[in-house]
């Protein structure tokens, strides 16, 4: 009898002994595993939505879409218009982006975004044809 008290005992020391060495690797995450990340909602989301003509008027499929924060280098999102001309891209809300257009024999275009107030900005791009002898 004396003997299962003893290992019932060492179990019961083992197992406190194991969830203080968890419960000190855990808290330097802290509070990590308090609450789940979520996901930004799509209603949150500011979003940007364009239709892409040639100067004629005629819609402009297969344009590349560029969006970057203001004062940055780097495009943090690409889209291409799709057969309508039209591409929709979703950005964090409280910032100014700059939208870039670019398509084969037409001029490179850019454009401001405020995504400070409201939760859409909607744009028309007139692409402009390059001059003759100019080929990208």
């Amino acid at each position: 009898m004396r003997l299962r008290h003893l290992t019932i005992w060492m179990s019961f020391r083992l197992a406190v002994l194991i969830l203080s060495v968890v419960a000190v690797l855990l808290q330097p995450l802290g509070g990590v595993l308090d609450e789940p990340q979520k996901k930004p909602r799509l209603a949150d989301q500011f979003l940007i939505f364009g239709t892409v003509f040639e100067e004629s008027g005629f819609l402009l499929p297969g344009a590349e879409i560029q969006v970057r924060r203001a004062g940055e280098k780097k495009v943090r999102w690409r889209q291409t218009s799709d057969r309508r001309g039209e591409f929709g891209v979703r950005v964090p809300p409280g910032a100014e982006y700059e939208l870039t257009v670019k398509a084969r024999g037409f001029e490179e275009q850019s454009h401001k975004i405020d995504a400070r107030t409201g939760n859409r900005e909607d744009l028309t791009v007139r692409m402009k044809p390059l001059p003759e002898g100019k080929k990208k």
